[in-house]
């Protein structure tokens, strides 16, 4: 009843001189019933224990683009868009009449006006740094798949593969839009992480001595989980002899959900789909590249490959409690946000970033009689653009994404040679 029946498995115990001791192990086995079709499934646990940079980079405070503190007066209304009440919530009870004091009216006008200082910008202060007490990060893996070469179609191969990789303990800072929306949520584990200077109450200082910032150090900052389905497909069709083949190939990847759990028992947010200053990377459902190639007699091989990218929109507009008004929540009350995370302003600019696709050419020529390989080809040919956001969007301040071409159509043309 098998073709071929594989089981492979291993197990590795790790002794760090700081995260301690922890096993790991896997399992697989493939199923072969005939030789046109196999299947597979995978259990993995992994870890990765932290690097040197994350435990021992030393904490410094310097600025960030993050946008507008939510207790200060804001940059276009003049107006903080949190109430005394709950800003109160970002500093201690000994803290709770001096602050009171430095917000005043909450406004930049009036007999009592605020003192609190704005971003400058849009850029508040962060600390950022290495963690000694910091875990390795553990992972579940889970695959399962078929692949088929049927017989009956000699030049088609084809797979499918489901995954789940479940994280805890994983590596990283709160997300400092999560932070900032401490007034509105009250949640008292993200407002810990607001520094506030003693003396004016800001986020814009520029020492971890002296206070005014957001916590931005490595942690393990709860959990997480990707799945998603990848698909393979070739096929090669003959063509009258005197003209070659053609081969044609695609790669998709269908992903199903990408959950944070920033810390333990906190809300999680799904980021499939979405973009922006808490999702951080952008996460198509959709992409894929498909090369088409002629391969002829004349020992040339020329390919056209369309790589595309699906739409995502921008995660401070959707309606997830952790994401609405994530990233422009302090610019000015537009309306109350699902689960009473605060005033939020929906972002009509950065809504959403469309599908794009790119076009690539390129050729092979082996030169007869010779131990010579000329290559060439042009990228990106219809010199598309990359989509532009706006800095608040990425940490750093970059105005677009590595995953789209930024340099616009590129030419190249090499060579090998063998002597």
């Amino acid at each position: 009843f098998a073709k071929e029946l594989l089981f492979d498995t291993g197990f590795r115990r790790s002794d760090y001189s700081l995260a301690g001791k922890i096993n790991t192990d896997k399992f697989e086995v493939q199923y072969a019933p005939i030789s046109d079709v196999r299947f597979r499934g995978s259990y993995q646990k992994a870890i990765r224990a932290p690097s040197v940079l994350e435990l021992y980079v030393p904490q410094l405070v310097g600025l960030v683009q993050l946008g507008d503190d939510p207790c200060a007066p804001g940059t276009n209304t003049g107006v903080a868009a949190a109430s005394l009440a709950q800003c109160l919530q970002s500093v201690t009870p000994a803290q709770a009449a001096a602050f009171t004091a430095a917000y005043g009216n909450g406004t930049l006008i009036g007999a009592n006006p605020s003192t609190i200082p704005q971003a400058t910008s849009g850029q508040l202060s962060q600390k950022t740094g290495g963690n000694l007490t910091l875990k390795p990060e553990e992972g579940d893996s889970y695959t399962f798949g078929v692949t088929l070469a049927p017989a009956a179609l000699p030049n088609l191969t084809a797979s499918i593969d489901y995954y789940r990789i479940q994280l805890k303990d994983t590596v990283g800072p709160i997300p400092a839009s999560l932070i900032l929306q401490c007034p509105f949520n009250g949640n008292p584990v993200y407002c810990s992480q607001q520094v506030r200077s003693p003396s004016t109450f800001g986020l814009v200082g520029n020492a971890v001595a002296t206070g005014g910032y957001i916590t931005q150090t490595n942690v393990n900052i709860g959990k997480g989980k990707v799945s998603g389905i990848d698909l393979q497909l070739n096929y090669k069709l003959n063509l009258p002899s005197a003209l070659g083949t053609l081969a044609f190939a695609i790669n998709g990847a269908y992903l199903q959900n990408v959950i944070t759990t920033p810390l333990p028992g906190q809300p999680s947010y799904d980021c499939v789909g979405l973009f922006g200053l808490t999702c951080q990377t952008i996460n198509p459902r959709w992409h894929h590249i498909f090369r088409t190639a002629w391969q002829t007699p004349w020992e040339v091989t020329a390919a056209l490959t369309w790589r595309y990218i699906g739409s995502v929109k921008l995660d401070n507009n959707n309606a997830q409690c952790s994401l609405y008004g994530s990233a422009f929540g302090t610019n000015g009350p537009t309306g109350a946000a699902p689960c009473g995370n605060g005033l939020a302003t929906l972002d009509l600019f950065n809504a959403r970033i469309p599908s794009y696709s790119y076009l690539d050419l390129a050729g092979t020529w082996n030169i007869p009689n010779t131990h010579m390989e000329l290559r060439g080809g042009v990228n990106n040919i219809l010199d598309k653009d990359p989509p532009l956001i706006t800095l608040t969007l990425q940490p750093g301040g970059a105005n677009t994404y590595g995953s789209y071409d930024a340099v616009g159509r590129q030419l190249f043309i090499a060579f090998t040679g063998k002597f």
